[in-house]
This record gives structure tokens, C-alpha cells and sequence, in this order.
């Protein structure tokens, strides 16, 4: 049971590296884009305040 576990098989292997790839990858764009949205808000935020607000 334990050697079937262990057995070295380099076609298995690469099925999975393909999979982990992918999945990082995927998460990794939608973290990119989290990260810019958040960032494009604040400086729309910011130039909201500092440019379009009525300063009395």
C-alpha cells in the first residue's frame, strides 16, 4: 500500500503541475484585479475630494 503511494510516475506529475499552475494563475489575476480596483477607487476618491467638492 505504502509503495503504491510512493511510486514515482513522471506522467502523473505533470497532470498535476499543469492543474496547480493553472489554479495560481487564476488566483493570482483575480487578486490583480482586486488589488487595482481597490486602488483605482481610491484615487478616484481622492480626486473626487481634492478637485469636485464645493469648498465653502
Amino acid at each position: 500500500m505504502v509503495l503504491q503511494t510512493l511510486t514515482f510516475r513522471p506522467d502523473m506529475l505533470v497532470s498535476m503541475c499543469a492543474v496547480c499552475v493553472s489554479d495560481r494563475s487564476g488566483g493570482r489575476i483575480a487578486l490583480v484585479i482586486i488589488v487595482s480596483t481597490l486602488i483605482l477607487l481610491a484615487v478616484a476618491n481622492w480626486a473626487r475630494k481634492k478637485y469636485f467638492t464645493n469648498k465653502k
